[in-house]
């Protein structure tokens, strides 16, 4: 795309340049250029701007001397032809200073939806995401499963050892969910101790198997603290037919209470644990 877009601009100046050369001094033959260095908006690189506009003012100055004879008088030329000049810089200047703007907004928005932390998206973006995802998710009718991990005992980490080491903690455990997931899985960081995972065009068996290795791992890696290991528990639910992301994100979160209730150090399923209560319930 890039390429073509350059191909474009190049044949835009020519043609500008030829059409220069072709009209007698006097006409302002140089103002287009600047209408160019506008189209370089497109382009996100700053560059193509400078490019365009050196060439624009390049080529108005040279047009100056290889046009036809002038139908003017000579100081109206020349005022023509700086007005042209200042036209196309004018126009770079308002292009780059968009450019620029652009790319703060850009930044603001990472920052925004970035944990300062583990540098994993936040709440924030979990929060732009998940209704998104479920809604193409219903959309090609493909699964989708949200697990929420939470490290027991997280407090006594930061009251043991300090809230620096329980960053650490944080920064670790991140890589480590990082390391278990598909790149098309999501992992966010929604705050404290909080880490929740978007399983893209996964089931819940699929999703079932990733949690367990995921706990699996930490149990092998995990820091002791007086003898007790930094463990996980996790909520795992999968996308039902009349979810939205309040009811699929309350089924993860009863499903990590119930972890939390029943030991901690596990990982409970929300379709498990009501397809127990059903069947305690027919007895």
């Amino acid at each position: 795309m890039n390429h073509i877009f350059n191909t474009v601009i190049l044949l835009l100046i020519l043609s500008i340049f030829s059409m220069d050369l072709m009209m007698p001094l006097g006409v302002a033959a140089g103002t287009p250029y600047g209408l160019v260095v506008f189209l370089t908006m497109w382009s996100k690189r700053s560059i193509e701007t400078w490019l365009v506009a050196m060439a624009g003012i390049s080529l108005t100055i040279i047009g100056f001397f290889m046009s036809p004879a002038t139908v003017s008088a000579m100081y109206a030329v020349t005022i023509n032809r700086i007005l042209a000049i200042i036209i196309i810089s004018v126009s770079a200047i308002l292009v780059l200073q968009r450019k620029r703007d652009d790319k703060r907004i850009a930044a603001l928005n990472i920052i925004s939806t970035t944990d300062s932390i583990t540098r994993l998206k936040n709440r924030r973006a979990f929060d732009d995401t998940l209704p998104t995802e479920i809604e193409r998710a219903k959309r090609y009718d493909r699964a989708l499963s949200l697990a929420i991990i939470d490290m027991d005992h997280f407090k006594l980490i930061n009251d043991t050892f300090g809230h620096d080491k329980g960053d650490i903690m944080l920064k670790q455990l991140a890589y480590e969910l990082d390391g278990q997931i598909r790149h098309s899985d999501m992992l966010y960081r929604l705050g404290g101790d909080e880490f929740v995972i978007i399983f893209i065009e996964t089931n819940l068996e699929q999703a079932r198997i990733v949690c367990e290795k995921i706990n699996h791992v930490h149990n092998l890696l995990a820091l002791k603290i007086d003898d007790k290991r930094s463990t996980l528990s996790i909520g795992l639910t999968t996308l039902q037919n009349n979810d939205d992301s309040n009811n699929m994100f309350n089924r993860a979160d009863d499903a990590l209470y119930h972890a939390k209730k029943h030991g901690r150090n596990r990982l409970s399923v929300y379709e498990d644990i009501t397809a127990t209560q059903q069947t305690v319930n027919a007895r």
